[in-house]
């Protein structure tokens, strides 16, 4: 029982030995030999008379009765459980379970006219990208443990569609705006990323990361793709990159739709990964792209050292309580000997 006991403030306890020392030191400074003024003589500002026959008196002496030193040791005792009190004992208990690893994970979207198109099959039914997209960041959402997720939507331009939030009712509500063609028709991934650097910033108890999903097709905007994982690089933020649609021309839908159909773009989204030190996956199909995002979630992780914590039961109210009694008994005690006398 012992072991797993320590004091918050240790150094009050050293009151306990101080204290009495003070005492003593006081006590013997002021000891001045009380006995009868006949001996000692009487003592003015400047002389001293003594009886003629002071020698043949013999000198009392006050002798400390059984109630005295009880009384002290009455008052060291109570003065004890004080200072044990405020030193703050604690009883260490079993360990605490260690807190979720938290990251900072910004998902930046591709909202171009591209999204539209159906290479996408689920129950022999062809979707189109955006619906895979959204479906998978919205059971993604669903399990956040501790993370805070950052949605950027982009198409010409790029915007903060979320800021980190780990408010999954706002996420969720946020992700039915997730449409194509709500920041334009083109599709400017060099840009989005860029943003999404000047938002994160870099902080020491969480892992920052950033996922790009889109199919890299005919990139545009002012910033190209390589120059922002470059840009990525250099603020240390890891790049995942996966690609919307499939990767060559076999998967295009067969009817006309008004729109020049184009695989991903595998081999740009491979290359901006790697300039950042991260990994690109291919989102052949629906289950293919959930897949892509529990791998990108499962390796990487915040890897700080994280102290093991216990649970901590203040004990400072037991020394208050039997101090009380001490007192209380001792006031009692007292009131009994006058009713008696």
């Amino acid at each position: 029982m012992i072991d797993n006991i320590e004091l918050n403030q240790p150094i009050w306890l050293w009151v306990i030995l101080i204290l009495p020392i003070l005492f003593m030191l006081i006590r013997q400074y002021s000891n001045i030999d009380t006995g009868s003024s006949l001996i000692d003589g009487l003592s003015g500002s400047s002389t001293r008379v003594r009886h003629p026959l002071y020698k043949l008196l013999v000198p009392t002496k006050n002798k400390k009765s059984f109630n005295s030193y009880s009384k002290t040791i009455f008052y060291w005792l109570l003065l004890s459980l004080l200072m044990l009190a405020l030193a703050g004992p604690v009883q260490i208990g079993s360990k605490l379970p260690d807190p979720p690893r938290q990251r900072d994970i910004i998902f930046i979207v591709d909202t171009s006219v591209s999204m539209i198109l159906k290479d996408y099959i689920l129950n022999d039914k062809r979707i189109d990208r955006m619906n895979v997209i959204r479906s998978t960041l919205n059971n993604f959402i669903k399990n956040l443990k501790g993370d805070r997720v950052s949605i950027i939507a982009f198409a010409d331009t790029a915007h903060v569609l979320v800021p980190l939030t780990n408010d999954t009712y706002l996420l969720q509500s946020m992700l039915l705006r997730l449409r194509p063609g709500i920041a334009g028709r083109s599709s400017a991934p060099g840009d989005a990323v860029a943003l999404a650097v000047k938002q994160i910033r870099k902080k020491a108890d969480r892992h920052q990361i950033m996922v790009l999903l889109t199919d890299a097709a005919l990139p545009v905007g002012s910033i190209t793709p390589i120059q922002a994982a470059n840009i990525a690089a250099d603020a240390k933020l890891p790049l995942y990159t996966v690609a919307v649609g499939a990767n060559t021309y076999d998967a295009e839908e067969q009817r006309t739709t008004g729109l020049v159909y184009h695989p991903a773009d595998r081999e740009l989204l491979k290359k901006m990964a790697s300039i950042t030190g991260a990994e690109s996956y291919l989102a052949g199909d629906s289950q293919s792209l959930q897949s892509a995002i529990a791998n990108i979630e499962k390796q990487k992780t915040n890897q700080q050292k994280i102290e093991d914590r216990f649970y901590r039961k203040s004990l400072h109210q037991w020394p208050l309580l039997l101090a009380l009694m001490l007192l209380s008994l001792y006031q009692l005690r007292a009131v009994t000997q006058k009713g008696l006398s």
